[in-house]
């Protein structure tokens, strides 16, 4: 009986040994570190205004010629980087589509004095995650944003076609690169322009808008301008076109908040023989160049808003100030003062989006136009009506993944529990 015993105890004792040595050997130990894997990209552009490729101002000579004659003057006397130079800009690539897991980078860098931009887009993700963040397909949307008088004009809003994350990061940083529409074609981002008789290569933004207004004594065919006053006229055309000046004003909540002057570009005139070359309209001020910004606003919670749902509106203001010769004083006279309104959302393809341009009236036609880069050529698609077009989630540029690794250690603690009761059972017996 004493030897059973004496059996029995030995047992329970090399159990208990066994317990011992078995949670000695997986010892709870800390989960191994994740190792993240970071890939740099550095994309570099020469940004333009949003002006039409010389390529498409060419096609536009036969069909076109008064459309053609405007913008090739126009391009070939105004700098291509006028209103994008030693802006803060800010570029922006996220999902558009449902994916295995969001994305958004983000890069903000300020332009150098000819419109030249260089963004770091820094890609941080677990080195086992899968699938890759470059190999994600689906659609992306690609947008670069523009800090303005305390504003954040969304410039370039694009949605890609179906491809790869890989392909868009390196298009971007292609100085031939381009991005899918989504019908399938290939939006390119380079083109040439005219400048100053020279070809000039860069990306143009189409929510930067450069425009003259063609300022003359004919409102149209039948009816007038105010005549001039009395004083200007002894003197020669076009000497007293250094009087006028035109300046736009942009208004929010009834606010000014932005407003920007030019006066005659003699440039411009001296090219078109003041308007005659192009117009067959003698005498003819080309006012300008003025810059706005197309007002799809991006808000601090990450959502683009519809210009057309915006309390916004712009002045267009002609004025005439000339020195009175009896006092020295200079006499301010107003020749024009236009109330201008904002376009909704146009679709180009199915992926390049725009909107807010000005929506001015053509007093020589007697109808509304856009005032945009291409002028009345601009197709039109309404995207949606909705005030908030899109919300972009707030995050970095880094893909991070919760993981939990029980590992054996766990395995072993459970099964020392449910035994451990019966140890004691024996033991006690």
């Amino acid at each position: 009986m004493e030897s059973g015993n004496l059996v029995i105890l030995i047992t329970i004792t090399l159990l208990l040994v066994l317990a011992v040595v078995t949670l000695a050997v997986y010892v709870p130990s800390s989960p191994l570190p994740v190792v993240y894997v970071s890939k740099v990209y550095i994309i570099s552009m020469n940004l333009t205004h949003g002006e039409p490729p010389l390529s498409y101002i060419d096609s536009l000579k036969l069909t076109h010629p008064l459309a053609y004659g405007i913008l090739i003057n126009e391009e070939n006397v105004t700098a291509p980087w006028l209103g994008v130079a030693g802006l803060r800009l800010t570029l922006i690539i996220a999902n558009a589509t449902s994916m295995q897991y969001p994305i958004l980078l983000k890069s903000t860098s300020v332009s150098g004095l000819r419109g030249g931009v260089e963004w770091v887009v820094n890609l941080t993700y677990p080195v086992n995650l899968m699938p890759q963040p470059l190999s994600l397909s689906g659609r992306w949307l690609v947008s670069i944003v523009a800090s303005v008088g305390g504003f954040n004009y969304t410039v370039f809003l694009f949605i890609t076609g179906s491809e790869s994350l890989g392909d868009v990061l390196g298009n971007l940083t292609s100085v031939n690169g381009y991005l899918i529409e989504a019908n399938g074609f290939k939006y390119y981002l380079w083109h040439h322009y005219l400048y100053n008789g020279s070809l000039y290569y860069g990306v143009p933004l189409p929510g930067v808008t450069v425009f003259y207004s063609w300022f003359g004594n004919d409102l149209n065919a039948s009816f007038r301008v105010t005549s001039l006053p009395v004083v200007l006229n002894n003197l020669p055309f076009p000497s007293y076109l250094r009087y006028f000046t035109i300046t736009l004003n942009q208004f929010y909540k009834g606010v000014l908040v932005n407003s920007t002057s030019a006066g005659v570009d003699y440039l411009l005139g001296g090219e078109t023989d003041y308007g005659y070359r192009v117009f067959n309209i003698s005498r003819l001020a080309p006012l300008g160049p003025l810059v706005y910004y197309s007002p799809i606003l991006m808000l601090p919670n990450g959502s683009l808003i519809n210009p057309s749902c915006l309390p916004m509106y712009y002045e267009l203001t002609v004025n005439l100030g000339f020195i009175n010769p009896a006092y020295g004083n200079v006499i301010p006279v107003t020749l024009l003062n236009e109330q201008l309104g904002v376009s909704g959302i146009t679709v180009i393809n199915g992926s390049l989006i725009l909107g807010g341009y000005l929506v001015g009236y053509d007093f020589y036609n007697l109808t509304y136009v856009k005032i945009t880069p291409l002028g009345g050529l601009l197709g039109e698609g309404v995207l949606s009506n909705a005030c908030t077009l899109i919300t972009l989630s707030p995050s970095d540029s880094t893909i991070r993944v919760n993981t939990v690794n029980t590992g054996y250690w766990f395995i072993m603690l459970h099964w020392l529990r449910l035994i451990t009761p019966l140890l004691i059972h024996y033991w006690v017996r």
